[in-house]
């Protein structure tokens, strides 16, 4: 059985009232919820508060919904939206692009170095090209790089078209590599000096 299916069998028997499987869904969508509402909102305590909303919520409605496919994405959403408004409400600019229409996400250099090669300097220069992008563009490579999603699902949880996000990860690549590519021949240049 996927993980998909899994999930979607413990929300059935939460919808039930199985407290055992709710707790199974908590276990394991909680940790990569939080670390993407972390790179959301950057405040630990915040993104705890709005986790705990979000599956009290999900438990205290379970009986209003019917069965949920895809319940991972449908979590990621969800909490997505409750950060989204919560930095709307609050007026925390720095995690909303300039037209507030898109959440900021910056990536640290001891991020990249957990999902890439152990070199320092091509982690710096992949953390500065990566913090280069357009906000949607970090959120999506984000989302398809760091969490490992398909296409479907980031499209689902961001409320883009499926080609849009296709398009967005696509130009992202395109211009972190004239970005590295620029970066190596700077660094070519000042090593034949």
């Amino acid at each position: 059985m996927n993980k998909s299916n899994q999930l979607s069998g413990w929300w059935d028997e939460s919808r039930q009232g199985n407290v055992a499987s709710f707790g199974c869904i908590h276990h394991e969508l909680y940790p990569a919820l939080y670390h993407y509402l972390l790179k959301i909102i950057r405040d630990e305590d915040i993104c705890q508060d709005i986790l705990q909303d979000l599956f009290i919520k999900m438990w205290e409605r379970k009986e209003n919904f019917g069965p949920i496919y895809n319940l991972k994405v449908y979590f990621f959403k969800s909490a997505r939206s409750m950060a989204i408004n919560y930095i709307k409400s609050h007026k925390i600019h720095d995690s909303l692009t300039d037209d507030h229409q898109h959440i900021n996400i910056v990536f640290s250099q001891e991020e990249v170095m957990v999902n890439f090669e152990n070199n320092k300097e091509v982690n710096r220069l992949l953390s500065a090209a990566l913090n280069t992008l357009p906000g949607r563009q970090r959120e999506m490579i984000f989302l398809k790089y760091f969490d490992g999603w398909n296409y479907d699902q980031i499209a689902e949880v961001t409320g883009i078209k499926y080609q849009s996000v296709v398009n967005h990860v696509h130009r992202a690549i395109l211009q972190l590599r004239t970005e590295l590519t620029t970066d190596q021949q700077l660094r070519n240049c000042r090593m034949a000096v």
